[in-house]
């Protein structure tokens, strides 16, 4: 698939917002979204393929978003892991709960196309993640064991897709509960002495 330019992807995307906040996805049509875009339906066919492929460039291009802002949140709380996780955590868990693709999944009114995305064929979605995470934890704690920051952000993934499939189904604030959970082994993974060049 050819990357199209930012300019492009920004207004192909936001068009892709505005069409699923009134329509499912089984009735979603490149011509509707090439429209909003102002873009032709061949210049959508020619940089994504397919619906399907315009839905993963989506997912992808919405992964790295949250990814910035969780690296953001992060960073406010560099000197408290605990609170950098609750905040990141809280921020994902908050904006994908708000995205219409997400939501379409959620609420069960999802083309399997989607279900697919975040489930079956997540596992190039949930590596990216995984990878921006661990350069994430390495940037803001270089003393961090590289191995333990990779199995930490590997499953910070995992969990935060299991969010993406299926809303929490409790009131609790599931952010907060796990960053308790989770915390320790930042914790553990960040402590002086931990680092490969310990």
């Amino acid at each position: 698939m050819r990357r199209s330019g930012v300019p492009t992807r920004v207004a192909v995307f936001a068009s892709l917002r505005e069409v699923l906040m009134e329509r499912p996805w089984s009735k979603v049509t490149l011509e509707a979204v090439a429209k909003g875009a102002g873009v032709s339906r061949q210049t959508i066919y020619n940089d994504f393929g397919s619906r399907a492929g315009l839905a993963e460039a989506y997912a992808f291009d919405l992964a790295d978003t949250f990814c910035d802002l969780v690296d953001a949140d992060m960073r406010r709380h560099a000197d408290d892991p605990r609170a950098a996780l609750e905040a990141a955590l809280r921020t994902f868990l908050d904006g994908t709960s708000g995205d219409p693709l997400i939501r379409r999944v959620q609420h069960g009114d999802a083309h399997p196309d989607l279900v697919r995305l975040v489930t079956t064929d997540s596992g190039p979605l949930l590596t990216h993640i995984a990878r921006r995470l661990t350069e994430s934890v390495a940037a803001l704690w270089p003393v961090a064991d590289p191995a333990a920051g990779q199995a930490l952000s590997r499953m910070i993934a995992r969990l935060g897709f299991s969010y993406v499939a299926m809303p929490p189904e409790t009131e609790d604030d599931v952010a907060a509960d796990l960053a308790a959970l989770l915390a320790p082994a930042l914790e553990a993974a960040t402590a002086p002495g931990r680092g490969a060049d310990a």
